[in-house]
């Protein structure tokens, strides 16, 4: 429940600032879907994930940018041990970003690099079974894992018009996770769509 208030409390801020920033016309809104593929350790447990993003950009220059994104993962475990059922990992990524255009903002198509760091807030559950009664009859409870690590995101990507105040956003990126005892990292895909304030 902290977390789960940390994250509404910076999701305020980004939208309490957007006014001042987009009044500038400085100021732009992205938001898209997510396909992740566990590496190392991870991919041992966990199969494909999907997610979504949303992002707030000041543009503090014509190629240099800066802000927060936000958003949801999900993954499903590979195999089940007995006794469970269901397990699923889900995270709340929350970070900061720089972001450098390599080209001018008169080009149509520009490539970018980004950087993100912040938190992923996680929660892992499982559903645990237990047979009880004469007649056998089986019963389940839900237990849950929560915990916050520092994560860090290198990324490339391109933006493509599709009108004035428009873009579509493609971007991958390795994402790896500062866990205890084991390597969390994967590598991600986005299809973004951007608007302009």
């Amino acid at each position: 429940m902290k977390n789960l208030f940390q994250v509404v409390i910076v999701l305020a801020l980004v939208i309490a600032l957007a006014p001042a920033a987009s009044a500038q016309g400085k100021f732009a809104v992205s938001a898209g879907p997510e396909i992740l593929l566990p590496t190392g350790n991870f991919h041992n447990s966990f199969t494909l994930g999907y997610g979504a993003t949303a992002r707030g950009q000041y543009n503090f220059s014509s190629q240099l940018s800066a802000g927060l994104d936000a958003g949801y993962f999900a993954f499903s475990a590979k195999s089940v041990a007995a006794g469970l059922t269901d397990p699923v990992f889900y995270a709340i990524p929350v970070r900061v970003f720089g972001k450098y255009y390599f080209m001018p903002e008169e080009s149509s198509i520009r490539f970018y690099g980004m950087v993100q760091a912040g938190f992923w807030f996680w929660t892992n559950t499982v559903k645990t079974l237990a047979t009880v009664g004469p007649v056998g009859a089986t019963l389940g409870s839900f237990v849950s894992t929560s915990k916050s690590n520092f994560n860090y995101v290198p990324m490339l990507g391109v933006e493509l018009p599709a009108d004035n105040k428009v873009k579509l956003d493609v971007s991958l990126r390795y994402e790896g996770v500062a866990t205890t005892g084991s390597k969390t990292s994967l590598f991600g895909g986005r299809l973004g769509v951007n608007f302009s304030l």
